[in-house]
């Protein structure tokens, strides 16, 4: 049995167990993905009654025997980031995403930060399309799944902001007469790589390019954040 004390977290998932327990899927600073059970947390004179939600930061402390760890200590370390509108939504598809592409107890110290960033712009009224962007590209990259989006993939040729491409995730950028695919624009390209500041006008090719591959990493896997928007437009 393993001991860990006074860890940052966020909860990603939480539902409820037996008569008063909770079952929390926890993002952990140091630990990454967890999934602990909280014993009595819905409890009426439980201490912790109302904090295993998502978008509270919280230090804790748990057991671990096995696959589940067992809550031992909870408590609040800030305000709880407000998501109001499609914001609730932005973060909650970013829960997801979470919990579909990181692997259990695998240690990404550097996500969680940007996890916190992401709120915290979200919660600021920043523009969710872009917000969405940064923290998606920060999660393939965390993966190890990004190709170069700034050269193309066969001629080492810099990609340039006027060019059109396609993107194979697994080969790279594809100029677009070698493709059948609807391309995207160079500038999208360049701004998903970080060296080129977004802008509004590229934000439909940004997603296509990011969903594309955020999708080659599910396999298949259906987001349900994706199906409760439905047909509405939505920044992802």
């Amino acid at each position: 049995m393993s001991r860990y004390e006074n860890e940052p977290v966020w909860v990603l998932h939480r539902r409820p167990w037996r008569e008063s327990s909770l079952l929390l899927e926890l993002f952990t600073k140091h630990h990454g993905r967890l999934g602990v059970v909280a014993k009595g947390a819905r409890g009426a004179r439980s201490s912790w009654r109302g904090l295993g939600e998502p978008f509270l930061p919280l230090r804790a402390g748990w057991l671990k025997r096995g696959e589940m760890g067992t809550l031992t200590a909870l408590e609040p370390e800030g305000e709880q980031r407000r998501l109001p509108g499609r914001a609730l939504w932005c973060g909650l598809y970013a829960n997801e995403l979470l919990i579909r592409l990181i692997g259990r107890e695998s240690p990404c110290p550097t996500l969680f930060l940007d996890y916190g960033n992401l709120l915290d712009q979200l919660a600021a009224g920043q523009t969710q399309a872009v917000c969405l962007r940064r923290f998606e590209m920060a999660l393939l990259n965390e993966l190890g799944v990004v190709p170069d989006l700034s050269h193309e993939a066969l001629s080492g040729d810099a990609v340039v902001p006027e060019g059109r491409y396609d993107l194979e995730p697994e080969s790279g950028v594809l100029p677009v007469a070698e493709s059948r695919r609807v391309s995207v624009s160079g500038a999208a390209l360049l701004m998903l790589a970080g060296l080129v500041e977004p802008q509004p006008e590229q934000a439909a090719d940004m997603r296509m390019v990011a969903r594309r591959l955020i999708d080659h990493q599910l396999d298949g896997q259906v987001l349900k954040t994706r199906e409760l928007f439905g047909g509405q437009r939505s920044p992802n």
